[in-house]
């Protein structure tokens, strides 16, 4: 049974989810891609908050998946930057239009999906 900050976790990553859907039917894609970064970063913490280890204050997915001895496909880890780069330039950047570009419906339905699915076998490694 989960630890109290690993459900804690867990519940921001739902909450998290539930935000990308909602920001896709409002057509707000940037922030889809923004809260799919961010529900996989929870639950990448919840993995290492699981094994007792220290939760690092970054944002970096693919670091993160290393800390939580998380292995992803190539094509996987792709994304994973992609995220974790969106989310700096979402965060800091002044300039939506710029931060937009190439950002669609179809992408952020893409990027829901692999969070979805990600956040799945992600959870099923939380001892």
């Amino acid at each position: 049974m989960p630890s109290e900050a690993v459900k804690k976790w867990l519940d921001r990553v739902e909450y998290d989810f539930q935000t990308a859907e909602a920001m896709l039917g409002a057509a707000r894609y940037i922030y889809v891609i923004f809260m799919c970064q961010q529900a996989i970063e929870k639950v990448l913490k919840a993995v290492i908050t699981s094994r007792s280890e220290e939760v690092m204050p970054i944002h970096n997915l693919r670091r993160l998946a290393e800390l939580a001895k998380m292995e992803f496909k190539d094509n996987e880890l792709v994304k994973l930057d992609f995220l974790s780069q969106f989310y700096l330039n979402a965060r800091y950047k002044e300039d939506l239009v710029d931060v937009s570009k190439g950002i669609t419906r179809k992408v952020s339905e893409e990027f829901l999906a692999f969070t979805k699915e990600s956040v799945k076998w992600i959870s099923d490694a939380i001892a």
